[in-house]
């Protein structure tokens, strides 16, 4: 009889230790995708971060959260901090306290841009800025115009790439939003923003950012229900800086120790940020290694399990005249078969439980796509499935060549 026939035969004969062992396959294969999907994604997450700024200044909260709020746009509305601190900067006036003491410049400032989180139109941060988004040091990832022009006039805004392809938006377009403030669940009322720009492609978080001038920024804010500062409607929520060497630090710590604002240094804490996710990848990596390992031990606890029953079966067909490596086939083609099911169920489990854990991340993770997240990913869970199959049935195999038949086919009564 065909060995593939026989393999049937026998795992529909034994029906339920052939569902548990697949279940038990395909929950491993499902997990293991999981992982491998929650390392990827978060590892992308960071492949948007902004290159531009050598450092960044925002409301005190911690250095990894002001990175990834000014250079990847994630977070809720952050604390503002005053306009008049980048003005004297932008200036490049000696900084004067309330106590009167005067801070002489010890640093060259290049670069300042600045940037006012005022609300989410969907999933896109919206943003006041000035011309000087532009005007970052030349390269391919450097947001550009590529139609329209920058917004002067009130309400007027400038689309990235990605929000003006997933919107299908135009120059000339209008969308409705509603300006958020920090810390508070109140909104204003719904106002027009119109399109005059659209930005080039950068592949960075730039093409998830709606840009308006300081003007539209600060009045929506200041027209938000809740909104109360002492700096009225003077503020901002980061700015940019490009710092030329000697003296950023002694900047630091003016900012630090004498404002409400924190300065931080980019590449120190894009290295912070990969140590944690250093920590966070080792864990998962070993997370899915023992994963595989108790598939295997699973698919070769159920071997074992199945050739001591199996004894004299296989000693039956040795004496009608099959020979070992016909048996050694038909029991590589039962691992086959339940592999594969396993697979396929696997599928269907990641299918239904991904979307469920991917939105208790919200928004800390990207969106899964093809890019990011591609389809044959859990074959390869799948086939790493099927070596540790193969692995597991390697000493079921050594007891088969080493089975006597005239005495196993002496148990028959």
């Amino acid at each position: 009889m065909n060995p593939f026939r026989l393999s049937y035969l026998y795992l529909r004969r034994h029906l339920f230790t052939t569902t548990v062992t697949i279940l038990a396959l395909a929950l491993a294969i499902a997990s293991v995708t999981l992982l491998l999907k929650l390392e990827i994604l978060s590892h992308s997450r960071f492949d948007t971060l902004a290159d531009q700024g050598d450092a960044l200044v925002g409301a005190k909260s911690g250095g990894i959260e002001i990175l990834l709020g000014a250079l990847n746009f994630e977070g809720e509305v952050p604390a503002y901090l005053p306009q008049n601190l980048y003005e004297t900067l932008k200036a490049k006036k000696d900084i004067q306290f309330e106590d009167k003491a005067n801070y002489k410049e010890a640093f060259t400032i290049s670069h300042i841009t600045p940037l006012l989180v005022f609300g989410t139109y969907k999933s896109f941060k919206m943003m006041g800025t000035d011309e000087s988004l532009l005007s970052f040091k030349e390269s391919p990832t450097a947001p550009k115009i590529s139609e329209g022009t920058f917004p002067t006039a009130l309400n007027e805004i400038l689309l990235g790439a990605d929000v003006a392809k997933s919107e299908s938006l135009k120059i000339g377009d209008s969308i409705y939003v509603h300006a958020k403030i920090h810390s508070s669940s109140y909104e204003s009322s719904a106002f027009p923003l119109k399109v005059v720009g659209l930005l080039q492609a950068t592949g960075k978080t730039w093409d998830r950012g709606i840009f308006s001038n300081l003007m539209t920024a600060q009045n929506a804010v200041l027209k938000t229900p809740g909104y109360q500062t002492i700096w009225g409607s003077h503020i901002l929520s980061y700015f940019i800086l490009n710092i030329q060497p000697g003296g950023e630090e002694a900047l630091a710590t003016l900012i630090n120790q004498r404002t409400v604002s924190q300065l931080v240094f980019v590449d120190k804490e894009k290295q912070h940020l990969q140590e944690l996710t250093g920590q966070s990848q080792t864990l998962q990596l070993l997370i899915v290694g023992t994963l595989l390992l108790l598939s295997t031990l699973t698919v070769l606890a159920v071997f074992f399990t199945r050739m001591e029953a199996r004894s004299l079966e296989l000693a039956v067909l040795r004496a009608l005249g099959y020979a070992r490596a016909e048996l050694t086939q038909l029991l590589l083609i039962e691992g086959l078969w339940m592999g594969l099911v396993s697979i396929l169920v696997a599928a269907i489990f990641e299918a239904a439980i991904s979307p469920l854990i991917l939105a208790t991340a919200g928004a800390q993770l990207p969106q899964s796509t093809a890019t990011n997240w591609p389809w044959w990913i859990i074959l390869v869970t799948g086939l790493l499935a099927l070596v540790a199959i193969a692995i597991a049935s390697l000493p079921p195999l050594w007891r088969l060549y080493r089975q006597d038949v005239h005495t196993a086919l002496r148990n028959i009564s």
